[in-house]
């Protein structure tokens, strides 16, 4: 999965904070994390209740960098934290898996549910388009028809 096209203004950077240091993706390919910020603004993981937007983990970094796995969050790193933008290749090991029209929520830790009933409070991220490998992120605002 990876992010193909975000608005100016959908997007903001801050640093991960050390409490999720060598922390892997939870979603998508196992490279998006859904995140929130703490009391002092560092990343942290995501809850039901609590989410800002989602990092893409192996941001900045190249799948043959030394030493590094591509798909954990670098503790003092920044990363860019989108809260509106399209994401492309959902199909691609995606977990959960996803199908057109399935709207997206946040979990505890970092993850997302797909259901029909998410519970009460909880941070609605996206919604899956026509051909289930397009998610449109729009993190915090209702989608249409949810009550």
């Amino acid at each position: 999965m990876r992010v193909d096209q975000a608005p100016e203004g959908g997007k903001f950077r801050a640093v991960a904070s050390a409490s999720i240091d060598a922390t892997a993706g939870a979603w998508g390919d196992g490279d998006m994390l859904c995140v929130d910020l703490d009391a002092s603004g560092e990343l942290i993981l995501s809850t039901l209740l609590d989410c800002v937007g989602v990092i893409w983990t192996p941001e900045g970094r190249r799948a043959t960098d030394a030493g590094t796995s591509e798909k954990l969050v670098i503790g003092g790193k920044k990363y860019t934290v989108f809260f509106q933008c399209e994401l492309v290749e959902a199909e691609i090991g995606a977990s959960p898996a996803l199908s057109a029209g399935d709207q997206v929520f946040a979990v505890a830790a970092g993850d997302v549910d797909v259901t029909a009933t998410p519970g009460i409070g909880a941070v609605w991220i996206g919604h899956v388009m026509l051909g289930g490998n397009r998610i449109f992120i729009n993190v915090n605002l209702k989608p249409p028809g949810l009550a």
